[in-house]
């Protein structure tokens, strides 16, 4: 069984799929949340954390959490092909950050994912966190 806050987030992407929350919508508090699936405040923020990291839901200007336009979704599919597959020679070091404002443009990245900086003694590559899995030789 999954845990909790993964129950509320499976649920509210159901919602946002089936567009019962369009983009735009404003999203029940954490409060409501805990209520609506009998799990504490801290599990339902749990949950919104998870969509938010997803790119489904963002944080608005008013401080309410909202379902993003759908071309912030970001693609899911599984990491089979090599090009998806970041091999990093001896001596690399990754680290993961959130990008800066041009790297959210250039790479159509939602709120909330972040990139995978490569750094080798060639140089520094980045690349989008949500696309690529990393393999060590």
């Amino acid at each position: 069984m999954p845990p909790r806050y993964e129950r509320v987030a499976d649920a509210l992407r159901a919602m946002i799929m089936a567009g019962t929350l369009p983009p735009g919508a404003t999203v029940p508090s954490a409060a409501a949340l805990a209520h609506e699936h009998d799990v504490g405040r801290d599990t339902a923020l749990k949950g919104i954390a998870v969509l938010r990291r997803e790119g489904l839901l963002f944080l608005a200007p008013d401080k309410s959490i909202r379902v993003g336009p759908v071309t912030t979704r970001p693609a899911r599919r599984p990491l089979s092909t090599p090009d998806e597959i970041l091999r990093v020679p001896p001596g690399g070091v990754v680290s993961a950050r959130m990008p800066t404002r041009r790297e959210r443009e250039r790479f159509g990245l939602a709120d909330g994912v972040p990139v995978l900086v490569v750094r080798t003694p060639a140089g520094e590559e980045i690349h989008p966190a949500d696309r690529f899995a990393l393999r060590w030789h």
